[in-house]
């Protein structure tokens, strides 16, 4: 794990708001209201949702999608995701299998291509139903299994543990007759889906969790693709297994649609026959290539209910960024300073990380971190105030051996281009 990554996946360490203390005895309880818990959720402040992810969503969508939406969207989006991870969790996981009877519900998603599934399951070779960790991608295995058809789901540790809690604490519903869930970071776990596809069955995978025997960093069995001219380095092992023994495979995405849980199928991707070797490369990396993309596009839409977007950062390939050299840098800056401009944090590409005093920074494409030192709070404060900004006036202000400091900072963070230049007049710097 790199600096950035522990920086990002840490919880802040700041006292819980009486609003969060409420809100987190409502989210471990099965009896809380859904309406309380859905409305106390979308009151929380950004600050109290950082607890919940919002700063990595905030990175990871700034990463993907800087060049194609405003800042304001970006922000936009990344609150409404950390909200619709918490919600649609807890909905399910609190709400849903709790109170599931020996007689299986109504199907919860339109336009599940129940037909289609059992088609491809008629000719004996399996299937895998792929999907992402978007949406409401926990009802698509559920209404599968409701619909009587037997489905085997891969998932990791924590994930395996919440199912298994809820067959232990219901185990009459209908839902555990044909729903059959299996950990793959433990032994056993791979040999079971290989076993379930050669028997012709079903098998669900939300394929971006890169999960496996070695961990979501783990660098066993990935392939190297694009999503949203973003590079992603992702596990293809299920795909890999579908190739081996010539299963279809079926891509699902379950997101809100006017107002609506709704499914969005692309065409079966099938290899036709089980294949081996080069045949078998060629199926994997082209079907991986085109589920990503397909992936990404749907993001564009659906970004508000990525609730897998806090974990991007793992899987996703730095942006190599063309450094300049200090000189040119340098001279390039102090002019622009003697004409009156003022230097600020290009919002774009850089944020604040959690903890001393925000004087940490990452560069959201190559996710490099800065740190200022601990007397620069003024500095940090001039950098990420857009009315200010730092100017010639306030670098003169300085005693020498600290103004040299500050300024080869300033010079290293313009050389990586994670500095705004503004030429418009600036109201005076404190």
């Amino acid at each position: 794990m790199t600096a950035v990554e522990a920086a990002i996946d840490a919880t802040p360490a700041a006292p819980l708001s009486p609003a969060l203390r409420v809100l987190e005895q409502l989210l471990s309880s099965d009896d809380a209201e859904p309406a309380e818990v859905h409305e106390r959720l979308c009151a929380l402040s950004d600050d109290e949702l950082m607890h919940y992810g919002l700063r990595a969503y905030r990175m990871n969508l700034m990463a993907l999608f800087g060049g194609r939406w405003s800042m304001e969207a970006i922000a936009r989006a990344a609150r409404q995701a950390a909200i619709s991870k918490m919600w649609l969790g807890w909905e399910y996981h609190h709400h849903y299998l709790p109170r599931l009877t020996p007689e299986a519900p109504p199907a919860h998603l339109r336009r599940l291509p129940l037909d289609t599934i059992r088609s491809l399951l008629a000719e004996g070779r399996g299937l895998v139903v792929a999907t992402f960790h978007l949406g409401h991608m926990r009802h698509l295995p559920s209404d599968i299994a409701h619909a009587g058809i037997p489905v085997l789901v891969p998932l990791a540790r924590d994930a395996y543990g919440n199912y298994e809690s809820a067959r232990l604490a219901n185990p009459g519903a209908a839902f555990w007759q044909t729903f059959r869930h299996v950990c793959v970071e433990e032994n056993g776990g791979t040999l079971a889906l290989a076993r379930a596809l050669a028997k012709g069955s079903c098998v669900f995978s939300s394929i971006d969790g890169n999960t496996g025997m070695d961990g979501p960093r783990g660098g066993d069995r990935r392939s190297l693709v694009n999503m949203l001219d973003t590079q992603v380095r992702v596990k293809n092992g299920v795909i890999a297994m579908a190739a081996r023994f010539g299963a279809p495979i079926l891509p699902i995405i379950a997101a809100t649609t006017d107002g609506e849980r709704t499914c969005h199928v692309l065409p079966a991707i099938d290899p036709c026959a089980p294949l081996a070797g080069e045949a078998s490369e060629r199926f994997v990396e082209t079907t991986v290539r085109a589920l990503y993309a397909w992936f990404g596009e749907s993001l564009l839409d659906f970004a508000s209910e990525w609730c897998g977007g806090d974990l991007f950062h793992q899987w996703r390939v730095p942006r190599a960024v063309r450094e300049k050299s200090l000189e040119e840098v340098e001279a390039q800056l102090l002019g622009e300073l003697m004409e009156g401009a003022r230097i600020q944090l290009d919002t774009t590409r850089a944020m604040p990380l959690p903890g001393d005093g925000n004087r940490l920074f990452v560069d959201v494409h190559t996710m490099k971190c800065y740190r200022l030192p601990e007397r620069e709070a003024d500095l940090t404060g001039l950098l990420l105030d857009p009315r200010r900004g730092v100017g010639l006036d306030w670098l003169d202000g300085l005693e020498e051996e600290r103004r040299a400091s500050v300024w080869r900072f300033l010079c290293l963070m313009a050389s990586r281009e994670i500095l705004a230049v503004r030429h418009e007049r600036a109201s005076a710097a404190a």
